[in-house]
């Protein structure tokens, strides 16, 4: 579906009031639309709203092999896509204009500003590191979608928490649920902010808005994408348009940026803090780590699972050990060892039955009687046997 375009009565009201100093929503030129953070319910989860801008930002790890230029920091891969309810216009599976243009800024503003620390994200230098994938998915088109994609994405990235994982001493990486361990934070050195201005020209005269709407991107003569920390660094400046702009102009956009990036990176620093802090105290523990795959081969991952199993598999068998098993392992050793003269005079008495005195004893005790005649005869035929010598079979029988 093509984008349906302004009517001519719409541009001439649209930019008249630029001109006379009014916007459609009541802001002033240098004022920004509410912002508000939500997080989901995974670590790394951020719903990002400027005004009726609304921007999903979603955070995934993996492990994978560390790039051979520099084998001890991780990855970090940014990707955009635009929902089929963010604007009627705007088709889903296809490149355009506007996504390559959010793809710029975002790689700008936080993969090339090394506003994250990769070197954290290392587990074995050269062997594995830890990569990052952010997903920033457009829900609803209301204008300036540069600076509402930023705001998810540095929300989603600080929020963040990644696996614990432990290196054998064989290089074995074990990654530990939530149970085992807390997962540790995403570390960020800085938090970078995006500030978009808009320029309206009449004749010679430059009219600068900041946080465009999407009517007023329409009928706008050039932008200004500033990309700035709160301690003053420049991390991107994109200047798309065709107006011709003067050195004061851009400076004094810059100037008034920097005021505005400090409370900006506070709140959002202020919101991340406020929902670990309700976790915290609530006990709210996530559903589980958003981990896409532990390794890029297959085999890898398969064994992770076999060596877990194997885990809770042998801590079941040392707890419930048989007790026939033991018993039947130590008559077969005595059987095998050989007997020496010094244990033959104290060797255990038989009876004509077969049965030690032990077995016949039990057998009269459980019916009651005692039969004194047998147990004489017996003691005679166990002397006999005692002076015959023979080497006969040692029976050990071990009650319970």
């Amino acid at each position: 579906m093509r984008e349906v375009p302004l009517s001519t009565c719409e541009k001439t009201s649209l930019v008249s009031s630029i001109y006379a100093g009014l916007r459609y929503d009541h802001r002033k030129f240098m004022e920004v639309r509410d912002i508000t953070l939500n997080f989901g319910k995974d670590y790394g989860s951020c719903t990002a709203t400027l005004g009726e801008t609304r921007v999903l930002a979603q955070v995934t790890c993996e492990v994978v092999e560390p790039r051979p230029s520099r084998p001890n920091e991780g990855k970090l891969s940014v990707a955009v896509h635009l929902s089929p309810m963010a604007a009627p216009h705007l088709e889903p599976g296809r490149t355009n204009d506007l996504v390559d243009e959010l793809q710029q800024i975002l790689d700008r503003n936080i993969k090339e500003s090394r506003c994250l620390d990769l070197e954290s994200l290392c587990i074995q230098a050269e062997e594995s590191v830890w990569q990052l994938r952010l997903d920033v998915t457009v829900l609803n088109h209301a204008g300036n979608l540069g600076d509402a994609c930023n705001l998810a994405s540095v929300a989603a990235l600080r929020h963040f928490h990644r696996p614990d994982v432990t290196v054998e001493a064989d290089g074995r990486v074990t990654v530990h649920t939530l149970e085992e361990r807390q997962p540790v934070p995403t570390f960020m050195r800085k938090v970078p902010v995006c500030l978009t201005y808009a320029f309206f020209m009449e004749g010679e005269k430059c009219h600068v808005v900041m946080d465009p709407t999407e009517q007023e991107e329409r009928v706008m003569c050039g932008r200004l994408v500033v990309g700035l920390n709160p301690h003053g660094e420049i991390t991107s400046l994109l200047f798309p348009g065709r107006v011709v702009m003067e050195k004061q102009t851009l400076l004094s956009c810059i100037r008034k940026a920097f005021s505005k990036a400090k409370s900006v990176a506070e709140s959002v620093q202020q919101a991340v803090d406020d929902d670990l802090a309700k976790r915290k105290a609530a006990f709210i523990k996530p559903s589980g780590f958003v981990v896409k795959s532990l390794r890029s081969d297959p085999g890898y991952n398969r064994w992770l699972v076999d060596q877990r199993v194997s885990q809770k598999r042998l801590k079941v068998e040392e707890n419930e050990v048989p007790m026939e098993e033991e018993m039947s392992d130590s008559l077969e050793e005595s059987m095998k060892q050989p007997r020496s003269t010094e244990d033959s005079d104290h060797k255990p008495q038989m009876t004509p039955s077969g049965r030690s005195p032990h077995m016949e004893m039990d057998s009269d005790m459980a019916d009651g009687t005692e039969e004194e005649d047998d147990n004489d005869d017996d003691d005679d035929n166990d002397g006999d046997d005692d002076d015959d010598g023979d080497g006969g079979v040692t029976l050990f029988l071990v009650t319970l």
